[in-house]
C-alpha cells in the first residue's frame, strides 16, 4: 500500500478505502466508492483510442459532432492500429473521419445539407472547353451486393453472450450474405437496427457520383452533405473525396445520401432468457493451519497438522488449493485440495475463561460470527460421543472444545452453550483466550491432515491459499512452523510421592493420560501412545518451579527414586516438602506437556 502523508492507504475487497495511521494506533476510516450507471459517450471512446496511440493529443481531435451518442460496452481484444479499434464503432454508428485544417474531425452521417448547388454550376470547365457531363454516375452490379446483413454482438440481456440479428432485402436477385462481428454490447433491437442501417446503406451507396464545381465551392470538405438541383429534382449527396485542379475547379466524388436510413425501424427478436443469470464471484480463500492435539485417529502417529479452508468473501467459492514452499517461495507445490463449500470457520466476539474441565461448562456463553458454514445443536449424548468439536483459539494456544447448543441469533451470529472444555489435553489453554479468536468446526469431511516428514518439525515453511482456477500470485506468503503437537504426550493425570522411613529415599510417581483417541474397554488400560513408556521429573527449588536442581528419568516404569544422598546434595538436607514437574516422553518430539506437583511427606 502506498504511503502518503501520515496514513497508509489501501483498497480493501469490498471497494472501500482503508486508512491506518502510521504510528500504529489502529485508527481507521472507511470511505465507500460507488460505481454510477452513466454510459460512456461514443465521442469519449474515440478520443481515448486516438490519444492512447501516443501520436495524437486532445487538441488534434474534434468529436463535437458525435455528442449525444452513448455506448453500452466496447471490447478491445488485442493491441492493434487505431483504425482497427475505430472500425467496429464506425460500422455501428456510421460516421466519417476527415481532415479539417490541422484537426481530425469525426462527422456523424445523416446531417443537414451545407449548400444547394444549382444546375448551372454542375459542369464547371476551363475556358474554351466543350460542354461536358454535368453528373457522372457509375453503379455496382446488384449481384455483388448483400441480400442479408447479419450482426453478431455482445447481448446486453444475456450477460454479454453472443447474440445475432439480421436484416434482409427480399425484392432482389442478390444472394450474397454479409456477417459483421461487432465487439459491442447491444440489445437485440439495437443490433437489428444496426443490421437494417448497414443493409440499406450498402444498397444506397452502390452508386458512385462525380461532379465538377467552380472555385466558389472551395469551402467544401469530404463528409459534407450537398443538394444538387437537377431537371429530375433535387439530389442529396455525401461527398467522399475532393480534388482541386490547376485552373481552380473543385472535382468531387460522392455517394447518394438519405438521412432517413440512419434512423432504423427494425425490432429485434427478444433473447431467450428465462431467468436472471447469476454470476458467482470466486474471490479469495480463507484458511486456518492448526497444530492441535490428536482429535482423530488419522493423527495418532502421523507427522502433520490439520488445515481448513473456505471462501474468503463470497458463496461463489469453487474450492481451493493449499500451496506450500520449502525454498522461500522459489517453487510451490500443492499440499492439499479443498472442495466447496469448505469448512465452517468463524471467530469469537467475546472470550471465555478458565473452568473445571472435568464437567460440562453450563455457565460460559461463547458468541461466534461465521465466515462460512452453519452450526446446529446436538444432544448431550452426541456431544459426549465426539460431535460438535471445535478448535478455539490461535496458533500456539488452541483449546479443543465441544458445544451441545449452537443457537442462531437474529443478526446471523451463534451462541454456543453447554460446553466441554479443555478436551484432548488442552486445559492449559483455557485461560489464554481473547476476543477475535478463531473457531473451526473439526468436521472430518471438511478438514484435512497435511502430512510432513519428521525433519520438518519446528521448521518454518511458506503457505498460500489459492482459489480454484486462480494464479499463485493471488495470495501472499504465510509462514508456519509445525511443532508436532499431535505427537506430544498430554500433561499427566497426576503424580505422587512416598518416603522410605528407613532410608529417607523418596519415590516419585507419574500417572499418565494418553493422547490416543480410543474407546474405554473393561479391564484394559488405554494405549500408552508412545513407542515406550518413559518419564522425566524436574526437581525444583520451590513451588514457583522456576529453578531446576536435578532431572530424574525412568523408562518402562512410572516411578523413580530420589535418594537421600541426592536430596542432601541438592538441598543440603533430606526434604520433607518437594516440588517437581513431571513430563511424559515422546521418542519423536521429546517432552510432553508439564504437570506441576508439590508434596509433603
Amino acid at each position: 500500500m502506498p504511503f502518503t502523508g501520515t496514513t497508509w492507504r489501501g483498497i480493501v475487497w469490498n471497494g472501500s478505502v482503508f486508512l491506518v495511521t502510521s504510528n500504529n494506533q489502529r485508527a481507521a476510516t472507511i470511505q465507500r466508492y460507488f460505481a454510477d450507471d452513466i454510459l460512456p459517450a461514443l465521442s469519449d471512446i474515440l478520443s481515448a483510442e486516438c490519444v492512447q496511440s501516443g501520436l495524437l493529443t486532445g487538441g488534434d481531435i474534434d468529436v463535437s459532432a458525435l455528442t449525444g451518442t452513448t455506448v453500452r460496452g466496447y471490447r478491445v481484444g488485442s493491441v492493434g492500429a487505431i483504425r482497427a479499434a475505430i472500425d467496429p464503432l464506425q460500422g455501428a454508428w456510421p460516421f466519417d473521419v476527415v481532415q479539417h485544417g490541422y484537426v481530425i474531425r469525426f462527422l456523424a452521417r445523416g446531417g443537414a445539407s451545407v449548400v444547394t448547388i444549382p444546375e448551372e454550376d454542375l459542369d464547371a470547365r476551363a475556358d474554351g472547353q466543350a460542354p461536358g457531363v454535368q453528373i457522372t454516375v457509375s453503379r455496382e452490379m446488384d449481384s455483388q451486393l448483400p441480400r442479408r446483413v447479419t450482426v453478431q454482438h455482445l447481448d446486453y440481456d444475456r450477460e454479454y453472450n453472443t447474440g445475432t440479428q439480421y436484416a434482409e432485402r427480399i425484392n432482389t436477385a442478390a444472394i450474397n450474405a454479409m456477417q459483421l462481428d461487432l465487439p459491442l454490447v447491444l440489445t437485440s433491437t439495437e443490433a437489428a437496427g444496426k443490421a437494417e442501417v448497414l443493409l440499406y446503406l450498402y444498397w444506397l451507396e452502390r452508386y458512385d457520383v462525380a461532379i465538377s464545381l467552380p472555385p466558389t465551392y472551395l469551402h467544401l470538405e469530404p463528409g459534407d452533405v450537398v443538394t444538387l438541383e437537377t431537371p429530375e429534382g433535387n439530389v442529396s449527396l455525401r461527398l467522399t473525396a475532393i480534388s482541386y485542379t490547376s485552373d481552380g475547379r473543385v472535382e468531387c466524388k460522392a455517394k447518394y445520401n438519405s438521412a432517413a436510413i440512419y434512423t432504423p425501424t427494425a425490432v429485434g427478436e427478444p433473447s431467450a432468457v428465462t431467468s436472471t443469470p447469476t454470476i458467482s464471484v470466486q474471490g479469495g480463500s480463507r484458511y486456518v493451519l492448526m497444530d492441535i492435539p490428536t482429535v482423530h485417529t488419522d493423527q495418532t502417529y502421523a507427522v502433520g497438522f490439520v488445515a481448513a479452508m473456505c471462501g474468503a468473501f463470497s458463496s461463489g467459492w469453487a474450492g481451493g488449493n493449499l500451496m506450500t514452499s520449502t525454498d522461500g517461495g522459489a517453487t510451490w507445490s500443492t499440499a492439499a485440495t479443498f472442495s466447496a463449500p469448505g469448512a465452517t470457520i468463524g471467530y469469537a466476539t467475546n472470550a471465555i475463561g478458565d473452568v473445571d474441565e472435568r464437567t460440562i461448562d453450563c455457565a460460559s456463553l461463547l458468541q461466534v460470527e461465521l465466515y462460512n458454514g452453519e452450526l446446529f445443536s446436538i444432544t448431550e449424548s452426541a456431544m459426549l460421543s465426539g460431535g460438535n468439536y471445535f478448535a478455539y483459539g490461535a496458533d500456539g494456544r488452541w483449546e479443543i472444545i465441544a458445544a451441545q447448543n449452537c443457537t442462531l441469533q437474529g443478526d446471523g451470529s451463534y451462541w454456543l452453550t453447554n460446553l466441554l472444555r479443555g478436551r484432548n489435553g488442552t486445559e492449559w489453554a483455557m485461560s489464554l483466550h481473547s476476543i477475535g479468536d478463531t473457531l473451526v468446526l473439526l468436521d472430518p469431511d471438511d478438514i484435512q491432515l497435511i502430512t510432513l516428514s519428521a525433519a520438518a518439525i519446528s521448521q518454518s515453511r511458506l503457505y498460500r491459499a489459492i482459489t480454484e482456477g486462480r494464479d499463485i500470485s493471488t495470495d501472499s506468503d504465510r509462514s508456519f512452523a509445525y511443532q508436532g503437537v499431535n505427537l506430544k504426550p498430554l500433561s499427566l493425570l497426576g503424580g505422587n510421592m512416598s518416603r522410605n522411613t528407613a532410608t529417607d529415599d523418596l519415590t516419585l510417581y507419574a500417572y499418565r493420560r494418553s493422547r490416543i483417541v480410543d474407546e474405554w474397554r473393561d479391564y484394559v488400560d488405554i494405549d500408552i501412545g508412545e513407542s515406550v513408556e518413559s518419564y522425566e521429573w524436574d526437581i525444583c527449588t520451590d513451588n514457583t518451579y522456576s529453578s531446576v536442581l536435578r532431572t530424574l528419568s525412568a523408562t518402562g516404569t512410572n516411578n523413580v527414586i530420589y535418594t537421600a544422598a541426592e536430596q542432601t546434595a541438592d538441598f543440603g538436607a533430606v526434604q520433607t516438602t518437594l516440588s517437581f514437574v513431571i513430563y511424559q516422553m515422546s521418542s519423536t518430539v521429546g517432552r510432553g506437556y508439564p504437570t506441576y506437583r508439590t508434596y509433603i511427606r
